[in-house]
């Protein structure tokens, strides 16, 4: 079996996936966490430009992970959320080789969708305003589940939990800056020799799932829809998506 790697957004690291990597893992599933550079343990260097440029340590960080545990099979799945999608067609046009299949979720391309559409800033405003306002959360991930969730919105557990992983570690500014700059100027190309696979959340208030669509018509594959469902589609509904990933698996 495949060994599958996770890979998340803008200003995310791997304890984002929040019990989803552990669900993963209970049922059997091979994994890996990488961090992007300039998010968690990667925190102290700085962000690439490039879409393409935060491969490098990530496949150390495969690579490194592999020679650890010689069971894991050298043929990889790899899942990506938002710019992590991003990341995962870069991954798969790197070593094809390797990558057996790339599942984005909620991802977007400059060369497909416009930027109205990729990052919306209305519902930004809206999640800002209507945040979770208690005082002893963090203004910042209230604001941001808020804008990425539909069933956390106002979960105070998780918003402490992730407020108190912000204030232990988090993404510099500038990093966050050059992440969204890359994220901003990627542009997908076509590839023949790996199966790609779209879940879009149909509630997803960041990026519009007009921008899966356009991805899905792009590599001429199917679309896979959740609802009740936001843009972190893996803390919103953790088990409709493991089961997506699995029929989309099968069915390559």
């Amino acid at each position: 079996m495949a060994t599958w790697v996770l890979l998340r957004g803008l200003m995310r690291d791997s304890r984002h996936w929040y019990g989803f990597d552990t669900q993963l893992r209970q049922a059997g599933i091979n994994l890996l966490t990488p961090d992007a550079t300039g998010n968690g343990e990667l925190a102290d260097r700085n962000s690439p430009l490039n879409i393409r440029d935060y491969c490098d340590d990530i496949w150390h960080q495969i690579d490194k992970g592999l020679a650890k545990n010689p069971e894991y099979s050298r043929e990889l799945v790899v899942v990506g959320v938002s710019m992590g999608g991003m990341i995962a067609l870069e991954m798969a046009r790197q070593r094809h080789k390797q990558v057996r299949h790339a599942v984005l979720i909620n991802s977007s391309a400059a060369n497909l969708s416009p930027w109205f559409q990729r990052f919306q800033l209305m519902p930004l405003v809206n999640a800002i305003w209507h945040r979770h306002k208690a005082k002893e959360l963090s203004f910042v991930e209230s604001c941001v589940l808020n804008y990425t969730t539909v069933t956390k919105a106002h979960d105070e557990k998780v918003i402490k939990d992730w407020g108190n992983m912000r204030s232990q570690l988090h993404t510099r500014i500038l990093n966050g800056a050059r992440q969204i700059y890359a994220a901003a100027r990627y542009q997908c190309s076509w590839f023949g020799h790996c199966k790609v696979s779209i879940i879009v959340a149909n509630q997803d208030k960041l990026a519009n799932p007009k921008c899966s669509e356009a991805l899905a018509k792009f590599y001429h594959t199917e679309l896979l829809r959740v609802d009740h469902c936001g843009h972190d589609a893996s803390l919103d509904q953790p088990e409709q998506i493991q089961q997506l990933i699995e029929m989309a698996l099968s069915r390559s």
